[in-house]
């Protein structure tokens, strides 16, 4: 199998990068030389010819720093000249200043672009990993229109514990979500044993209870291997059939889903939710499955707490109940896309936690 080929990572000081990172330096510099010989001598502007470098560092590439920082080096001696302050060690102390300031904004611009190229990297790895776990289900199963968000929270793109899977069985689609304890690679982990085990158990004719205790065991199993008895992962397991007009539920300690209907979204809460996965022993008896009505030209929407605990700059949580009330209408297969938006939104684009939706629409005939 040949190896993923990941995107480069972008490249700064070319094109339109590069005009403002030197045009808006040299312009100061000018300013700064201009006004520096139009003051008396006993005022030295030149020193703040540092600010140039400064402002390169912020934006641009090491090469694009160090040549502005040369031109502002350069320009501090031609000040000295210009003032006939040459012989005196005032100028020599001034020009040595400029070059000991504009090596370190050199060197911190090395040291921040290697960073933003790692971190790019790292993104496209995560968002490739991800796309390999997460396939996006088909877009029509059955009488469901099917839709699914994942993003990723922070700047550095961990990689996340939550999980979404759609298949088809016998007698309708099978869903599941879930949010498994931790991030990073014992995260991954676990999110690709369930996933795995999720949809090789699809042809099994498995009932729900059924399928909760094989997660259940797979996890429990791994965490043997592990020699680690902590992981665990909510989850949300739904069987919508084909025929009729509901849906049946089993709750593995998960966020209640929501069923959008003409008089508004209505929570389906679970009248006795399951332990979450991997801690089965706690409960063996609590695989209890519950019926909900799920007719035609109403959309359910599955959610990781990603979604209901992310906060605003005051600290109100996303409230997910009340925006739903809005988003009736047209497009309601789209529902995870238009929620997950409004979510980054009243974040300002600062999600605290991944978030993972997965929405069926039940067509009208």
């Amino acid at each position: 199998m040949s190896e993923p080929v990941f995107p480069p990572a972008p490249r700064r000081g070319r094109g339109r990068v590069l005009r403002p990172a030197v045009l808006v330096p040299v312009a100061s510099m000018v300013v700064l030389g201009v006004v520096d010989l139009a003051v008396p001598r006993s005022v030295h502007l030149g020193p703040l010819l540092a600010v140039a470098p400064a402002l390169t560092a912020a934006s641009a590439g090491p090469g694009t720093t160090a040549g502005v920082a040369a031109l502002a080096v350069v320009l501090q001696f031609l000040l000295g000249v210009a003032r006939e302050e040459t012989e005196t060690p005032n100028t020599a102390v001034q020009v040595a200043a400029v070059a000991v300031i504009s090596l370190a904004l050199v060197l911190y611009s090395r040291a921040r672009t290697r960073r933003e190229s790692e971190l790019a990297r790292v993104r496209a790895m995560a968002e490739a990993t991800n796309d390999v776990l997460l396939r996006p289900p088909p877009a029509r199963l059955g009488p469901l229109r099917i839709g699914c968000e994942y993003r990723a929270a922070g700047e550095v793109a961990q990689i996340g514990g939550d999980f979404y899977g759609v298949v088809r069985t016998r007698e309708g689609t099978r869903l599941l979500i879930g949010d498994v304890r931790g991030k990073g690679l014992d995260a991954l982990d676990d999110t690709a044993l369930l996933l795995g085990a999720f949809r090789s158990a699809s042809h099994l004719g498995l009932s729900l209870p059924g399928l909760a205790a094989h997660l259940d065991a797979a996890l429990e199993w791994s965490n043997g291997q592990k020699g680690a008895g902590e992981d665990f992962a909510t989850a949300l397991l739904v069987d919508v059939p084909d025929a009729g007009e509901d849906v049946l539920l089993l709750s593995c300690g998960h966020p209640p889903p929501y069923v959008l209907r003409a008089s508004g979204p209505e929570p389906l809460e679970a009248a006795r939710p399951a332990p979450p996965l991997g801690l089965g022993a706690l409960d063996p008896d609590a695989w209890t499955v519950e019926r909900y009505a799920f007719g035609p030209g109403e959309t359910m929407l599955l959610y990781t707490d990603g979604v209901i605990e992310a906060r605003d700059d005051d600290g109100a949580f996303y409230p997910l109940a009340e925006r739903l009330a809005l988003f009736g209408g047209r497009d309601r297969d789209r529902l995870a896309r238009r929620v997950v938006e409004d979510v980054v939104r009243h974040t300002h684009d600062r999600l605290a936690d991944d978030a993972a939706l997965l929405c069926a629409y039940r067509a009208r005939d």
